[in-house]
């Protein structure tokens, strides 16, 4: 029954087993289970999903993942002038539609990019009811506005 329902959703969501990362890049990279491990992953501990109204949607007690910066840092942005990095963006979008902005200073000029992670594991299992990863920022006062689940594409791109 698990497993039909999974099948289902993945269906209606058109999830995928893989996250592309493109646009603004020198390297586009696929990410999978099979290949994140390459990526150094982290694990961290005690994280909240706090929804706009402050409730708890839920508890990470520990989850593991790849920091968004070493991901982009793996792609080398595409970034002529340095002096435009302002206009930078990172889109996480996920298979459903939902979509979340960095800008290139959140990621690389602010703490902010010390906590923003591509997580595939979550209490020590693999995630899939949310799809194979999800994107969090941990420290957002209201995390669940950038928590993406079936995270499917991560794209660099420029404002004109």
């Amino acid at each position: 029954m698990l497993i039909k329902s999974l099948l289902i959703i993945a269906a209606l969501f058109n999830v995928t087993n893989k996250v592309t990362v493109k646009g603004l890049v020198e390297h586009p990279l696929e990410i999978t289970r099979s290949n994140i491990k390459a990526f150094k992953p982290e694990t961290q501990k005690d994280l909240k999903i706090i929804g706009s109204t402050g409730d708890v949607k839920k508890t990470f007690n520990s989850y593991k993942g790849v920091s968004l910066k070493s991901i982009l840092d793996s792609a080398k942005i595409t970034m002529p002038n340095h002096k435009e990095r302002g206009k930078y963006y990172i889109a996480v979008k996920a298979s459903d539609g939902y979509t979340t902005l960095y800008s290139w200073n959140d990621i690389f000029n602010n703490p902010t990019g010390d906590h923003v992670f591509l997580v595939f594991e979550v209490n020590g299992k693999p995630i899939e009811e949310d799809g194979q990863f999800v994107m969090v920022c941990s420290n957002d006062k209201i995390t669940g506005a950038r928590h993406v689940k079936w995270v499917q594409e991560i794209e660099v791109g420029k404002l004109p």
